[in-house]
């Protein structure tokens, strides 16, 4: 099951962008379709920012077939109020183990 990690802030900032949430782990075919969403270009090499509301992303993310399966508060300044969320797919295919020891299986 892939996984991802989102961290969010539930109040404003105060300037122009007021909400920032960052996603890392998401593959090419995710960003793609979350494309119509402002981004803030990458933090690093797997995480992308967006400047919306986290329920804009979160809600999006499950229309792609993810689900939340873990939250908390990441909060160090307690103004911000910033969270993160582990969300989970289900593979579209077989896990690479599975299909590894099928073909062992079919050998003998």
């Amino acid at each position: 099951m892939p996984y991802i990690l989102v961290r969010g802030n539930l109040a404003s900032y105060g300037n122009k962008s007021p909400w920032r949430v960052l996603v890392s782990g998401l593959k090419p075919t995710d960003i793609e379709q979350l494309n119509r969403f402002a981004s803030g270009g990458y933090c690093d090499d797997s995480t992308i920012v967006y400047m919306q509301h986290p329920c804009v992303i979160l809600t999006a993310l499950e229309v792609l077939g993810y689900r939340v399966v873990a939250s908390s508060s990441t909060s160090v300044k307690q103004d911000y109020n910033e969270y993160m969320w582990t969300m989970r797919r289900e593979f579209s295919e077989p896990d690479p183990l599975e299909q590894e020891s099928n073909s062992k299986a079919s050998v003998f």
